[in-house]
């Protein structure tokens, strides 16, 4: 596809000089996030997009149309999406920089184990949810697409998502509707911190997808907003935290988000310790009843979870607290669960291998 022509119409003057006490940090964040009203963006493009955006209209995404999303609609796609990240001062990282980049926010996934959920093609990868792959570019959903050329991130794009043809050839950019991709690549390529704001506000079950299926858990306003989520929930659901902290990759192995544990670490204290205490009895519940975890799968999480609650237990623990250490607690089922965490050097959890392997 021969390059877009992009140009900006700009309609309208700012008039008013802004106030000299005004913060720059806040002038700057406004400058680079939030389009004025009277901008616009129009691109020059080739009839083949105007084409595939009329097919899409008959969609079958929900099995009412006839026409099949296919890796031609995202290669028609990416480009103007190129372009409006180039109009909007998105600066495409190198080849190399934006690969590292992903390789640790989608860590799990570029892993040997999560071959299953990453697929190749000449101008994008597909990064996917889960493991169940049910189509190859599924609609309304929070698998990524990462562009090759242009280095950017974004979902499943349909033409009408990003904007309106003017005619044939021109195509009028919908920037309300495209600020999320904006501030998604804006903050995680080109460390822009205003962004994440918008982010929080405006793309929030994005940023949990990341946390939750993704497993990214090196941002820790992430694992806030993900984490502080089941401290809302009823006692009795808070225990499913332990489902995103416990994991199988494609491979069918334990993955444990230590990121995750790190943060219930952080945040438990005398009052406030029911993450803490949830995770304890999903531990027991997992020796007591059907797992699909093996034995030991569940001796390794007993050790990563008993390592964030040895220390909790000695600063704050009192009445309303296990009295025992989980690994202690087990042994009267698993008898040789502290036999083989030693032969596992502990994983060099240096709590747990402080008190069992006196």
């Amino acid at each position: 596809m021969r390059n877009l022509i992009a140009f900006i119409g700009i309609i309208g003057c700012l008039s008013c000089q802004p106030a000299a006490d005004k913060q720059e940090a806040t002038s700057q964040a406004q400058d680079s996030i939030q389009p004025t009203a009277e901008e616009e963006v129009i691109i020059n493009t080739q009839p083949e997009l105007k084409k595939q955006g009329d097919l899409q209209q008959d969609l079958n995404d929900e099995g009412g149309g006839h026409y099949k999303y296919a890796e031609k609609d995202l290669n028609f796609a990416l480009p103007v999406i190129a372009e409006i990240l180039k109009a909007k001062g998105y600066v495409a990282p190198s080849k190399e920089v934006f690969e590292k980049k992903m390789h640790e926010i989608f860590a799990e996934s570029y892993s040997p184990g999560g071959a299953c959920r990453v697929k190749e093609h000449e101008k994008f990868t597909m990064l996917y949810e889960g493991k169940e792959i049910e189509t190859p570019y599924p609609m309304m959903s929070d698998d990524v697409v990462a562009a090759k050329e242009g280095n950017f991130i974004w979902q499943i794009p349909l033409v009408s998502s990003l904007g309106s043809f003017v005619d044939s050839v021109h195509f009028k950019i919908d920037l309300k509707y495209t600020q999320k991709l904006i501030s998604r690549n804006k903050y995680f390529f080109n460390d822009s911190k205003a962004d994440l704001a918008i982010l929080l506000n405006e793309d929030a079950q994005f940023l949990s997808t990341l946390v939750t299926s993704f497993g990214y858990t090196k941002n820790q306003q992430l694992n806030d907003l993900v984490m502080n989520e089941y401290l809302k929930r009823d006692k009795d659901e808070v225990i499913k935290v332990a489902d995103i902290i416990f994991v199988k990759d494609c491979k069918n192995q334990l993955v444990i988000r230590e990121g995750l544990l790190t943060w219930v670490k952080d945040h438990t204290n005398k009052e406030e310790h029911r993450i803490m205490d949830a995770l304890y009895d999903y531990v027991y519940k997992q020796f007591a009843y059907k797992s699909d975890f093996s034995l030991n799968e569940k001796r390794k999480i007993a050790a990563y979870v008993d390592n964030i609650f040895i220390p909790l237990k000695d600063k704050y623990g009192e009445a309303g607290w296990p009295t025992t250490e989980l690994i202690f607690n087990l042994e009267a089922n698993d008898h040789e669960i502290r036999d083989y965490l030693k032969s596992q050097h502990f994983y060099d959890l240096p709590e747990v291998k402080n008190l069992y392997g006196e």
